[in-house]
């Protein structure tokens, strides 16, 4: 048995720690106890930290299903701080070679870090088959329910492999899931509810204040926006729903403020996404503009703002976004541009493509669908569900998803206290509204603001008066 005492001087010696954050000895003690671990812990609460000591104190490896490069890369150079080497990285990163002599190896390796599509390939099932694995890791793993029904479908498949590799002792981790997505992440890994612990924090982030403003058209949103980011002090980021979008208003950002922004989405090459991480945390870009899915991978703890240029699919992709303001616990501020039909995007985005049943029983392959919904088929398929049940099951998500939009329109149009909706959606309580909780307020100074930069902004003439200047030689 590990003691308490063991525990602390691991803690002292491989992190210079003395104290552990709310939650993460709780946690740890319910997989000293062998329980499977479902966490829910808000950003910046140290969850890596959970499974790292948790290997520390343990002979065999943990293996962390990941859903991002740039999450992969970010946990094995926090790993690599501690002064730990035996780490394995299995992405397409990696080169064919090296990975074939990780996997002929893979027993040396403490740490073990994976996607979800790697940890279907037969020789990386086969080479975990050989090893002792003391803990599995699935971390983000909201991404089963919000990913795993739509374009990553892989996700689905992890509770198979997991079971496969003899059900190994898991620990679920994420920042923001309702009762519903917590239910799913269990039936999807294969796991039974009553044998799985959890340790559930409050969603509610007391430093963000939350601004709901509703403009009349594409233009007045680009006009506020541009005004907002005038005034706001510090490092943000814009989420978006399109790509386009991103890198459009990115570099209207940078043509009309005095600030450096950059777009940060799938459509860039790995490498140009890394690059701009890197000048975000070295406070060398000032906005970055975002997707939702790839928002994600940004670790910075001194974000002043969030905005959301679009709106998200569901309040838990909402309260997982602006999580990434404010990680240092410092004022900070989440700010959603709503204009009416703003809904459509995420409609649109959430759309299934209900195959009749005639096509399911055809060959997929000829059918015209998607290869993504495909894949996700033939898992449904391969889990017993028969065409009939296939399409009920495609409808019943389809209306989730609608009723998912139309929770954050009432969000967004309460009139009551956001707060107070947003914690009673997570079924939490709430304490009471006061000024610095949410609404919309007449100036950021109220909120007082700090920039926390290492840098400061280039002195380039306001926006405004450029461009008064252009129309008026016109």
């Amino acid at each position: 048995m590990v003691t308490d005492k063991k525990i602390y001087q691991v803690l002292h010696e491989k992190f210079n720690f003395t104290e552990f954050k709310t939650g993460q000895l709780e946690i740890l003690h319910k997989l000293f106890d062998h329980h499977h671990t479902l966490a829910i812990l808000p950003t910046g609460a140290g969850k890596t930290l959970i499974y790292q000591m948790y290997g520390f104190l343990n002979e065999g490896s943990v293996i962390v299903v990941s859903p991002l490069l740039s999450l992969i890369k970010d946990q094995i150079n926090r790993l690599r701080l501690s002064g730990e080497r035996r780490i394995a990285e299995i992405t397409s990163q990696i080169d064919f070679m090296e990975q074939k002599q990780i996997l002929n190896n893979l027993e040396r390796y403490k740490f073990i870090f994976i996607s979800p599509e790697g940890l279907q390939r037969p020789d990386v099932q086969a080479a975990m088959q050989r090893i002792e694995i003391d803990l599995f890791v699935v971390d983000e793993a909201h991404c089963i329910v919000q990913w795993g029904k739509s374009f990553r479908p892989d996700y689905l498949k992890i509770g198979r492999i997991r079971t496969q590799l003899n059900n190994p002792l898991t620990l679920m981790l994420t920042a923001t899931a309702g009762k519903t997505t917590r239910e799913e992440i269990v039936r999807y890994l294969n796991l039974k509810k009553g044998e799985v612990e959890e340790y559930i924090s409050s969603v509610d982030r007391s430093n963000i204040y939350l601004d709901f403003l509703e403009v009349e058209s594409r233009s007045d949103k680009d006009e506020k926006l541009l005004d907002l980011l005038d005034e706001l002090p510090g490092a943000g980021i814009i989420y978006f729903s399109s790509r386009k979008v991103a890198s459009q208003v990115s570099e209207m950002i940078n043509n009309n403020l005095t600030l450096t922004s950059a777009p940060y989405h799938a459509g860039m090459t790995d490498y140009d996404r890394f690059q701009v991480q890197k000048q975000f945390q070295q406070d060398q870009v000032n906005v970055i503009c975002a997707t939702s899915a790839f928002g994600m991978g940004i670790d910075k703890a001194n974000i002043r703002y969030v905005i959301h240029y679009h709106l998200p699919g569901d309040i838990e992709s909402y309260v997982q976004e602006i999580g990434r303001a404010g990680r240092d616990g410092q004022q900070s501020i989440a700010i959603m541009l709503y204009a009416a039909g703003d809904e459509v995007i995420p409609s649109i985005l959430n759309d299934i493509e209900i195959p009749s049943e005639a096509i399911l029983t055809e060959n997929l392959e000829r059918s015209g669908i998607d290869e993504e919904q495909q894949e996700l088929i033939k898992y449904y398929q391969e889990n017993g569900l028969t065409p009939h049940e296939l399409t009920e099951l495609f409808k019943r998500q389809q209306l989730q998803n609608e009723q998912q939009i139309l929770r954050m329109l009432k969000l967004i149009r309460t009139e009551n206290c956001h707060r107070q909706y947003l914690l009673q959606y997570f079924d939490e309580g709430f304490k009471k509204h006061h000024d610095l909780c949410c609404g919309s307020i007449n100036t950021f100074e109220e909120l007082k603001l700090e920039a926390n930069l290492t840098t400061k902004k280039m002195q380039i003439e306001p926006w405004k008066s450029r461009l008064n200047k252009i129309f008026a030689g016109i």
